[in-house]
């Protein structure tokens, strides 16, 4: 339920013209820095909307002192992940220009006007997004990190990776609910997946100015999950592709994450099976999936060789392969150490390099 209520503050008014959506689990080092550079914004009318996803640590107190604020509203849930925290945030919303904020996140003070004075004036944008400050756990300046700017560009860029910073986007509701919202089968990388399917309704843009303070440290989800969200990153867009080309494949897609095989299941060409092969690999290895089917895997990427990037090849595939069959006593190790070598021996021998300077280290 909601906590408080925005009523008295918006009722001059009607609805806010910006809702922001915060979700946030166990976020109590750094939650009050975010919410506070929301409610510092130049720009007053809007609505904080916090989603606890089932926070057991004092979160919630840190947001019960916010109770007196008339812009903030509270929702509560059972610990459901953070695709069901971001949908269930979007469904609160009563504007239809939505920002984006992680709990560990700070919007710089002209962020939300920036944001709303552009988008009202590029009504075929979806989203737009800005450059970012890099800072580390305690707040130091890492550098900015920048994104294409102009439409065509950061649209068309969408085919070669992630144009827009997730926690730094604002972008409509209604195109967002009408592509049908963000996806839980593509978890951790939710964002590139919708991105993607918005750029099917208009375009997308970024700001140059920098909007945010982007935190990186231990438990970012670049951190901890990377290989998953190159993964499933691949697999939106391969399937984005089909969707293009007038076969669309989606309609057995669940709520649980993405498989090679779900993929598989829509034959694949060579090419693209070539293209999901490092990182379906470097996700087998993270998940710590059995020696036969690392084996299994890894015999699978041979037959597709002459379409891979050598070097990435190797040092992503066929040496960490080697490296945890090696470490298993199971398999084939040595196998897939000379192939490495036949591969590419340069990136083979730096990759025996980094792991004995790592050991002695």
């Amino acid at each position: 339920m909601d906590a408080c209520s925005c009523d008295g503050f918006h009722k001059s008014m009607g609805q806010p013209q910006v809702s922001v959506v915060l979700p946030v689990w166990n976020g109590e080092r750094y939650l009050k820095e975010s919410i506070d550079s929301i409610l510092a914004q130049d720009f007053r009318d809007f609505e904080l909307i916090i989603v606890d996803d089932g926070s057991t640590d004092t979160t919630g107190e840190i947001i019960a002192r916010y109770a007196g604020d008339p812009r903030v509203r509270v929702h509560r849930q059972e610990n459901r992940g953070l695709v069901a925290a971001l949908n269930v945030g979007l469904e609160l919303c009563r504007a239809d220009l939505v920002a984006r904020l992680d709990a560990d996140d700070i919007a710089l003070p002209r962020r939300l006007s920036l944001q709303l004075a552009y988008l009202h004036r590029n009504p075929d944008l979806m989203a737009v997004g800005s450059a970012v400050e890099l800072m580390d756990a305690d707040g130091r300046t890492l550098g900015i990190r920048r994104y294409p700017i102009g439409k065509a560009m950061a649209t068309r860029g969408l085919l070669d990776g992630c144009t827009l910073a997730h926690p730094a986007v604002m972008m409509r509701k209604t195109a967002v609910k009408k592509v049908g919202a963000y996806r839980e089968c593509f978890r951790h990388a939710e964002d590139y997946d919708l991105w993607l399917r918005l750029t099917e309704l208009g375009q997308v843009d970024n700001l140059p100015e920098t909007l945010i303070r982007y935190r990186i440290h231990a438990q970012s989800v670049t951190k901890k999950h990377s290989a998953r969200q190159s993964f499933a990153a691949k697999a939106a867009l391969l399937l984005y592709r089909r969707r293009l080309s007038g076969e669309p494949a989606e309609d057995s897609l669940g709520s649980r994450p993405i498989t090679y095989h779900d993929l598989a299941a829509l034959n694949l060409s060579v090419t693209e099976q070539a293209d999901l092969a490092v990182a379906r690999l470097s996700l087998l290895f993270a998940d710590e999936a059995s020696p036969a089917e690392v084996d299994a895997a890894l015999e699978w990427s041979w037959g597709l060789r002459r379409h891979l990037h050598r070097g990435q090849y190797v040092r992503h595939g066929l040496m960490p392969g080697a490296r945890l069959l090696f470490s298993l006593k199971q398999g084939h190790p040595f196998r897939w150490l000379a192939r490495s070598f036949a591969t590419e021996p340069f990136s083979a021998c730096w990759m025996v390099l980094k792991l004995t300077l790592g050991r002695s280290g």
